[in-house]
């Protein structure tokens, strides 16, 4: 993205996680996605989103969740057993070259992480702006509609 950015002629700087607290003080807004929009305006996002929510949350900088009304849901379990689509490949975290390690240390590679919505400013779907308050006014709507109960 940040090469595709930068050959449109979009001002572009790619920041390792490790380097967000850093960075933040310079950004304006923070813009994530969601896998998953919880009933109570929490919500699972890509791995780094807490981290990054959190840093904005520290230097008062706004964050604005985008994604679908269909990415609503009222019956998640936070405290679920993960199953094995949570984890991301550990070849990512560690590679091949320190293969005599591989035997040696268990890599556990979470894909999303929980982000609280005290962290979250607004919530940008198909259908307009929400307030993280108003979130599950909008999934029991929804959710009322296709003769469910909530």
């Amino acid at each position: 993205m940040a090469k595709s950015l930068s050959a449109a002629g979009i001002s572009t700087f790619l920041v390792p996680d490790s380097s967000i607290y850093a960075i933040m003080s310079r950004v304006n807004k923070v813009i994530i996605g969601a896998h998953a929009i919880l009933a109570n305006g929490g919500m699972f996002a890509i791995t780094g989103s807490l981290l990054a929510a959190n840093a904005a949350r520290v230097h008062s900088t706004p964050v604005v969740v985008c994604a679908g009304q269909f990415k609503f849901t009222p019956l998640w379990n936070l405290y679920h057993d993960f199953g094995a689509l949570d984890f991301a490949d550990p070849s990512s975290v560690l590679g091949f070259e320190e293969g005599s390690l591989v035997d040696k240390v268990d890599v556990l590679n979470p894909y999303y992480d929980y982000v609280g919505p005290e962290l979250v400013d607004v919530f940008i779907t198909n259908d307009g702006d929400h307030p993280p308050s108003s979130i599950y006014r909008l999934v029991k709507e929804s959710y009322d509609d296709e003769d469910h109960e909530l």
